[in-house]
């Protein structure tokens, strides 16, 4: 996910345009798009601020206390995507594998990459000689 624009930067634009500034001038000197402008006024005019809204995770919010916490140490041998539908059907909550993953690592766990058995380099090359 990328990072938001600066408010210094959209204080810099609005200002520009409160100025006199065309909107097509303001998009071609400061490098946004014209929908960003836009979408700027309209948060001003809504809101009084240019400050970004606060995203809401929908993870934080399913996925935390003890509950979610119980079902990882109940489920730690499985993988995520077994992990994610045991969730799924405990719960009636479909979530992303990448959302599990991310819950997990929230709770200082870790998964592995791979299931099975991963051959060394060193022993292939080793044969092949």
């Amino acid at each position: 996910m990328s990072k938001g624009y600066s408010l210094d930067l959209r204080e810099r634009v609005l200002q520009a345009l409160d100025e006199g500034m065309s909107k097509s001038a303001a998009y071609r000197l400061f490098h946004i798009s014209r929908s960003t402008i836009d979408h700027w006024l309209a948060l001003r005019e809504q809101t009084g601020s240019l400050a970004p809204r606060p995203v809401h995770s929908t993870r934080a919010r399913q996925l935390q206390g003890a509950a979610f916490e119980e079902f990882v140490q109940g489920h730690a041998h499985a993988t995520l995507s077994e992990m994610r539908w045991a969730w799924h059907e405990q719960t009636g909550v479909s979530l992303t594998t990448m959302t599990f993953s991310r819950a997990l690592s929230d709770l200082g766990w870790s998964r592995k990459k791979r299931v099975g058995v991963i051959r060394s380099a060193m022993k292939r090359r080793g044969r092949s000689s």
